[in-house]
């Protein structure tokens, strides 16, 4: 994540480095939420932050997220603070369908929160087999990238040593800095020009203190006289005059005149002719520095000349990409609005989809109880059609017998006809 290069000096003209801080906050019971709610605060470049969340969205349909600066009552008039952020929430079954969405803002008097109004659709968001929502518990994930501001006081700095990072839970890893005091924390320190310059200056300033005070006592091949005192007192006077000119000198000067050798000479005479054991050890010390400031100035003007050119050859690169991501900016935006307008379409089949399922279930049950009153029919139907059979058969045995006895009678009568004409009667 790249902050903007306004980001690396504070308005008060003193140095800044960045500061990431991660928070998670869990909301339990979210369904039953109205009102919006903020999440306890947590720290990021030694400043107060809150997420506010509208649970049943800010005078929309949606699920309403915004990042909070909790210290606006302390800070000065006319503040702001840079910031990078991002909110997600998590999907709870599938880690790669949590929703994301990320942000640059610049946080003042009068836009004190800054986040989304539409971050995802309520019936979307409560959907159980979506995942957002388990337990009725939301788990909504922050990251903040701001500047921490720091300053470097004219005497002493104090310093605050690195301390073992932990983990955040709301809380801050550190406590917010003081002014006057520089944090060290994930950055990396090396040799620099300022720092050389700051410690030199500071041993010439106690040697020529010594010097001023006549704490600095010499002799000739330890043999007392006024002559070798008057003489060794001018040169002792005469090197420390090449000194005070050299210290007149920026180490960079110093540098490029290719000086530094007359200087080891110049402390070199001063320090043979020293008593006091403490003053020998601070123009050893010096020595040494010297033979180091040597080495690292050079090297410290070629990194500072080699990153001038570097700066400068970057500008025109640095304007075709600001050109472009102003672009990619506009194409981002036409592809979030179509990820929404297709996510519009998506939640209008899923409903459809669903609609349709229900009509089915309901098709399905008619289905099945016209199947079972079918079954029933059926066997009536044969119940009933085996009566009509034995009927029937009843019937034709009947109509069978009717006809035999007919005949009988016919043939009765027949034969009864003929006794009688037989007997003439």
């Amino acid at each position: 994540m790249i902050l903007r290069a306004s980001m690396a000096r504070n308005q008060s003209g003193g140095e800044a480095m960045l500061d990431t801080k991660d928070f998670t906050w869990r909301i339990p019971n979210f369904s039953k939420l109205k009102d919006e709610i903020y999440s306890d605060a947590f720290f990021a470049g030694g400043s107060r932050w809150r997420v506010l969340c509208f649970p049943k969205g800010n005078e929309v349909d949606f699920l309403s997220l915004y990042l909070d600066f909790d210290d606006g009552e302390t800070m000065p008039a006319g503040w702001s603070k840079y910031v990078e952020f991002s909110i997600t929430i998590v999907n709870q079954i599938s880690g790669r369908l949590s929703r994301k969405f990320c942000s640059t803002h610049v946080f003042k008097e009068q836009e004190e929160d800054w986040g989304f109004t539409s971050f995802i659709g309520l019936d979307e968001l409560h959907s159980r087999s979506k995942g957002f929502l388990v337990d009725d518990t939301l788990v909504i994930k922050a990251r903040v990238t701001t500047e921490q501001e720091l300053s470097i006081s004219a005497g002493d700095p104090e310093v605050i040593e690195p301390e073992s990072e932990t983990e955040s839970r709301g809380v801050p890893s550190t406590p917010p800095l003081s002014s006057n005091k520089v944090a060290r924390t994930n950055t990396i320190t090396s040799p620099c020009s300022s720092s050389v310059k700051l410690t030199s200056r500071n041993l010439i300033a106690e040697l020529s203190t010594m010097a001023s005070c006549g704490e600095l006592t010499t002799s000739v091949d330890g043999i007392p006289g006024s002559n070798a005192d008057d003489r060794w007192s001018g040169l002792v006077q005469q090197q420390r005059q090449i000194l005070n000119n050299f210290f007149g000198m920026s180490l960079e000067a110093i540098s490029q005149a290719n000086s530094f050798d007359h200087i080891q000479q110049a402390v070199l005479k001063f320090a043979e002719h020293a008593t006091d054991p403490f003053e020998k050890t601070v123009l050893k010390d010096l020595v040494s520095r010297l033979v180091e400031f040597k080495d690292s100035i050079p090297q410290s003007l070629t990194i500072v000349e080699t990153s001038s050119d570097v700066e400068k050859s970057t500008v025109q690169a640095t304007k075709d990409l600001e050109g472009r991501l102003v672009q990619r900016q506009k194409q981002l935006k036409f592809l979030e609005s179509e990820v929404s307008r297709i996510e519009e379409e998506e939640m209008k089949v899923e409903a459809e989809i669903q609609r349709l399922g229900a009509l089915r279930v309901k098709l399905v049950n008619e289905k099945n109880l016209t199947v079972g009153e079918m079954e029933v029919a059926n066997r009536e139907a044969s119940k009933e059609l085996g009566e009509l059979k034995g009927k029937q058969l009843e019937r034709k045995q009947a109509r069978e017998n009717k006809l035999r006895a007919k005949e009988r009678l016919a043939q009765s009568n027949a034969s009864w006809k003929l006794f009688k004409e037989n007997l003439g009667l």
